[in-house]
């Protein structure tokens, strides 16, 4: 059946220069930078908190793979990571890596830091859809408890993630891998306490790690009986408390992450699974004998969808050969981490060409980057528009090394200053100066090389 909605037309509730929809890694970045640069910023998110995958998902020690490497935070992600330590440090949940974030302080330290620079956030804001003025987007509406309110902004950054809106300004996108539109799975994380710490100190070694090696040969040797395939579980930390501050293994597969329906299988199938894996450990391991499961993670977690079609796409050839480019605006080590679409446990972790099969990991092992140019965060056919995060224009694989949460905020900040820029000098973000980008980058304390 088929149903026609009356048309309605939409005062305008609130105007910003600077609109930055979605308060995770990039859109903090972007909100920040571009509230430093003298800008109106106003901020929508669609959860009661900022954070992103960090607070929403559980996902804590975010530069992980940057351990034993001459690589160290940069821009405001180095600032926010010494400000939450300097803040919440002495708290004994935080002793042993100072490199992590506790999700829960993290959602203050940001609440704080908007307020800080004069950033004013919307939280329970989901954008339905945009109006369009031709190639301009004249105002966002978003649903809210008192219906739906349109909101307008000279420019607007889209740090959903997901690029929902430009998939709204009808924005040409890929999702998923090339040959089939399959994305890696959602994962939703979990959190125990109870751990005898005691116990777990007896053994030499990170008993953590010695857990997840154990329960990966047992897995391989199909002796745990658990229904997931995902065949590895990376934890956290242990707390004075004795919580495990997150246990990584729950996987859905063959997922549309933006399709409610998949979804919304994704979070009860996930569920399950933890359920497995927690009598397994408890069954297992004495030293869990009498763990409990405190919190699942508010959401399930993904790691790529949506990917709009840019100015410039960013390819896993970008990658390999450390391609320069005259507009860059970020620089990162080149890793790449990606769990497989098809569920495949197995593969040998490499990358070849744009063809893989299983788990790809490769971490940071030497000192080489690839470059982010500023074309591949301006979207085709709107022009009032900039893109950051995980969601910029790029190819499935190379995404997987892009998708890394401190360089998301790095390409917020890159977002979000242009985008100020743009209001400032009364252009389109096409037409920024690129030199005065880069050299306020820098400014930043971001690596910038100048050609």
């Amino acid at each position: 059946m088929k149903m026609t909605r009356p048309e309605k037309k939409f005062e305008i509730w609130k105007e910003a220069d600077v609109l930055v929809v979605g308060g995770g890694p990039a859109g903090v970045g972007a909100a920040v930078s571009a509230a430093r640069q003298g800008k109106k910023v106003l901020l929508l998110e669609k959860r009661g908190f900022l954070g992103g995958n960090i607070t929403a998902c559980y996902v804590e020690n975010c530069n992980y793979f940057l351990r034993g490497t001459q690589f160290s935070a940069e821009g405001l992600y180095a600032e926010i990571e010494a400000g939450c330590y300097e803040k919440f440090g002495n708290d004994n949940t935080r002793e042993k890596n100072r490199k992590a974030f506790h999700s829960e302080y993290l959602k203050i330290y940001l609440d704080r830091l908007m307020k800080k620079n004069g950033v004013e956030v919307l939280f329970h804001s989901f954008v339905n859809e945009v109006i369009m003025d031709g190639q301009k987007i004249a105002a966002v509406l978003i649903q809210t408890k008192q219906g739906t309110r349109a909101i307008s902004a000279r420019m607007i950054v889209d740090a959903t993630g997901d690029a929902d809106v430009a998939f709204s300004a009808g924005v040409p996108f890929e999702q998923g891998r090339e040959k089939d539109g399959m994305c890696q799975p959602g994962t939703v994380n979990f959190r125990v306490t109870g751990v005898h710490r005691e116990e777990m100190e007896q053994f030499e070694g990170d008993r953590l790690t010695q857990v997840s090696h154990i329960f990966t040969e047992e897995s391989r040797a199909g002796r745990t009986g658990l229904s997931c395939s995902k065949q590895d579980i990376p934890f956290g930390r242990v707390t004075g408390a004795g919580q495990i501050s997150y246990v990584n293994y729950s996987c859905a597969h063959g997922i549309d992450p933006t399709d409610v329906e998949g979804l919304s299988r994704g979070e009860m199938e996930c569920r399950e699974y933890i359920l497995e894996l927690y009598h397994y450990l408890k069954r297992q391991f004495p030293e869990m004998r009498d763990i409990e499961i405190t919190s699942i993670a508010p959401e399930i977690g993904f790691r790529d969808s949506r990917r709009i079609k840019g100015k410039y796409c960013v390819t896993i050839d970008d990658l390999e050969s450390g391609k320069q480019f005259e507009d860059v605006i970020a620089v990162f080590p080149r890793f790449y981490d990606m769990l497989s679409p098809d569920g495949i446990a197995g593969g040998d972790g490499k990358v070849e060409g744009k063809g893989y099969s299983g788990h790809i990991f490769e971490p940071v092992v030497d000192d080489r980057t690839f470059q982010i140019p500023y074309r591949a965060l301006l979207p085709e056919g709107v022009n009032n528009l900039l893109t950051a995060g995980r969601c910029i224009s790029a190819d499935h694989v190379a995404e997987s090394g892009i998708r890394a949460i401190s360089l998301c905020m790095m390409t917020g900040q890159a977002a979000g200053t242009a985008a100020a820029l743009a209001v400032e000098m009364n252009v389109i973000p096409e037409h920024v100066d690129i030199k005065a980008l880069q050299e306020s980058l820098r400014e930043q304390n971001l690596n910038i090389p100048s050609y």
